[in-house]
């Protein structure tokens, strides 16, 4: 294993975006926010939890031929999800108590086609607030109800309770996709295995964080056409490590991990939040990094890195802000074509539910776009700005939510105490030209 530790200094040249006086009210009137010159918000739902979806999806999860929108969050562990018809956005709960206790979290949400039927199914991670190991589900829809369901709990191999992302790929060219996960606790990275029937699971640990798993990513980093999984091994003083582990012929996965990033600048950290994608629209993959240095102090260094033998920086995105509030952005980050321009940008939303970790934040509820270019210049915007008793977080997916031919940024919000009732929302951010 080869870890990093980037000691030379870090340069940023930020080109002028919009400033928070640029900003105007949302167009839906509901709404408490603010948007930048060009966008505009609208309500998709108004439900009765904390936290609409401490996840987003957007796919066909009904395989009608149209995109939905899913979301899963807390106190009730639900599953949410939200179809466009001709009339108006329709809401349809598709489960709750997936957590099999109340308070409980539902925290990660895919729509995938896991035995390549041309079908997709539903997969979802739960998050255990009383302790116990988190659930991981099969469901499928008709789009008003679950219709088929497999349960995995391996108690005996996971004694982690939060799920924290699902990395889905066929690693072992079966035809069918397994899923990878690195749990929030203990730090067990559990493999899944499906049947071609889909019919029954297999769990098994195939290795061991040295600290908590928040993050799992399936993807080609370093641009050499094959697939790696890549975790963030973090929520620990000074040992924050974003980890790259290989595959081998048959699908297994290879430790130690081939790559450690450890800290920027000779700097430990304590938290690690990652993305990847062609944020420079170069045609390869980049490594977007969130490092945040101590747990208590919300402020957020944004790096990208070219993967090779050697991870080099690219591209300087924030250097210790407190813009981006409490510095976490585990699935509230996303690469991809949100003004439909024809080029891809990094979208990161605000995470600000201080009670969840009994420190302060700013409960700023933001959304921010980087463009970056191929010299690793950056512009940042400032997309939308939530009243704080709108929204102190947001969880979001780019997608064409609606089906009109064009993507859109759906974002679930939250605010105050995870485990008790409350109101939150979901919304499209769009481009009005």
């Amino acid at each position: 294993m080869k870890s990093f530790q980037f000691t030379g200094s870090i340069i940023v040249t930020l080109i002028s975006g919009f400033a928070f006086a640029d900003l105007a009210l949302a167009v839906d009137s509901d709404i408490a926010a603010e948007v930048s010159p060009g966008w505009s918000l609208e309500t998709v739902a108004e439900v009765d939890q904390s936290y609409a979806g401490w996840d987003v999806e957007i796919g066909d999860a009904d395989n009608d031929g149209k995109n939905e929108i899913l979301t899963t969050g807390c106190p009730d562990s639900r599953l949410y999800l939200f179809k466009k018809t001709e009339a108006s956005w329709e809401t349809r709960m598709l489960a709750e108590n997936l957590a099999n206790q109340n308070p409980g979290m539902g925290l990660s949400v895919r729509a995938v086609d896991l035995n390549h039927d041309g079908k997709k199914e539903i997969i979802l991670g739960t998050g255990e607030e009383r302790g116990g190991t988190a659930f991981l589900y099969l469901l499928e829809t008709d789009g008003r109800a679950i219709t088929r369901r497999v349960v995995s709990r391996p108690e005996d191999i996971n004694k982690s309770s939060f799920t924290h992302n699902l990395a889905v790929h066929d690693l072992d060219n079966d035809g069918a996709d397994e899923v990878i996960s690195a749990y929030c606790g203990g730090g067990e990275v559990i493999r899944y295995d499906f049947d071609a029937a889909l019919s029954k699971v297999e769990a098994r640990k195939v290795y061991h964080l040295s600290g908590s798993g928040e993050e799992s990513i399936i993807a080609d980093v370093d641009n050499d056409g094959s697939m790696e999984y890549v975790t963030s091994n973090s929520f620990r003083t000074g040992k924050a490590r974003v980890e790259i582990f290989e595959f081998d012929a048959n699908g297994e996965l290879m430790t130690p991990p081939r790559v450690a990033i450890e800290g920027y600048g000779g700097i430990p950290c304590f938290y690690a939040s990652f993305m990847v994608g062609d944020i420079n629209n170069d045609g390869k993959n980049e490594l977007v990094v969130g490092w945040k240095r101590e747990q208590a102090v919300n402020k957020t260094t944004l790096l990208a890195y070219r993967v090779a033998e050697v991870p080099a920086l690219v591209a300087t995105l924030e250097i210790e802000t407190e813009d981006l509030d409490m510095a976490y952005f585990e699935k509230m980050m996303a690469v991809a074509d949100a003004d439909n321009d024809g080029r891809d940008e990094l979208l990161v939303s605000t995470r600000g539910d201080a009670s969840s970790e009994n420190i302060t934040s700013g409960r700023l509820g933001r959304v921010y776009r980087y463009n970056v270019d191929g010299v690793g210049n950056v512009k940042r915007e400032l997309l939308a700005d939530f009243d704080p008793a709108y929204a102190e977080s947001t969880w979001l997916a780019v997608g064409d939510a609606d089906n009109d031919g064009r993507n859109e940024i759906v974002l679930a919000t939250g605010k105050g105490d995870r485990t008790q009732p409350g109101t939150s929302h979901v919304v499209i951010l769009r481009t009005t030209h």
